[in-house]
Formats: C-alpha cells, sequence, structure tokens
C-alpha cells in the first residue's frame, strides 16, 4: 500500500517524502515529477499551455498510474481539488500542515509555483484546508523540525500497518 503526502505548497512533502521512503526502505515518487517525465513538460508549462483544468485531468491519470506502487508518494499542493482523487489514494495519506509563515519564507527563494501568480498563498490555504483534512487519514506538524516529522510519520505508519 502506498503512504501519501498532501500538503499545501511548500510544505515539505518532497523532502520529508524522500526521508520517509529512505526510513521505511520503500520506493519514493514525486507525483509532479513523475507528471513532467511522462509529459515532457514542466508543471508550470502544463498550466501555460492547457491551462489548469486539463493539469488536474493529468494529475488524475497520473495518480490512477502510480496507484499500485507500494511506494512514499508525494502529491502536488491541489491533488485535493479534485474529489476523485481521494478514491484513487489507496493506503495511508498523511497531511503535512505547515504554518504558513514557515511556508512563505520557504517559497521566497523559490521556483515559481503556477497557482501563486493569480492567487495568494492565503487563498490557496482557505480555499484548501478542509479538503487536505476531508482527504487525510492522519495528519503531521511540520514546524521546522525535519527529524522530529519524519519520527512522528514512521511512528504512524507503524501504527497504521499494525491495525
Amino acid at each position: 500500500m502506498n503512504i501519501y503526502l498532501i500538503g499545501m505548497p511548500g510544505s515539505g512533502k518532497t523532502t520529508l517524502g524522500q526521508k520517509l521512503a529512505t526510513a521505511l526502505d520503500m520506493p519514493y515518487i514525486d507525483l509532479d515529477q513523475y507528471i513532467e517525465q511522462k509529459q515532457m513538460l514542466f508543471i508550470d508549462e502544463i498550466f501555460a499551455f492547457y491551462g489548469v483544468e486539463k493539469f488536474r485531468e493529468v494529475e488524475t491519470e497520473a495518480l490512477k498510474e502510480v496507484m499500485n506502487q507500494n511506494a512514499v508518494i508525494s502529491t502536488g499542493g491541489g491533488i485535493v481539488m479534485e474529489k476523485i482523487n481521494k478514491s484513487y489514494m489507496k493506503g495511508l495519506v498523511i497531511y503535512i500542515n505547515t504554518p504558513i509563515e514557515t511556508i512563505k519564507k520557504r517559497l521566497e527563494n523559490s521556483y515559481e509555483r503556477p497557482l501563486l501568480k493569480d492567487n495568494s498563498l492565503e487563498a490557496l490555504y482557505d480555499l484548501r484546508f478542509l479538503k487536505y483534512q476531508g482527504f487525510a487519514d492522519r495528519i503531521v506538524a511540520n514546524n521546522d523540525s525535519l527529524d522530529k516529522a519524519v519520527a512522528d510519520m514512521v511512528k504512524i505508519v507503524h501504527d497504521w500497518r499494525m491495525k
């Protein structure tokens, strides 16, 4: 079964996903990178050329393709915008809850995120917060202590597997 990490852009899904996969000795998949390789376009190019609706379709197809990989999968921040995606997330879904101020600091020097060109981080957060909670089986705080967040997730996975 897969372990999915969901959360806002800049919440630490990729970094934590890689560390969690290593700690659990599981393969790691970054869904956005998977999409880029399959489409031979960067995520921002898909948004620019085809729009957000087409990207969400591509994202859902990618999610279906990786659903039986037995891997740790970091998703894009907007995976929760399509309700159907929840049905393809077979396994454990962990919401990485990161304070907005921490995310802002992380994204200051980050590449431009397509949806942040037209929306504020706060607007995206307000739109998605309840959706993240609705998708999640568990919630982990990422308050700038990666080791603690990874340890918390390892314990969650262990407890989940013991059920």
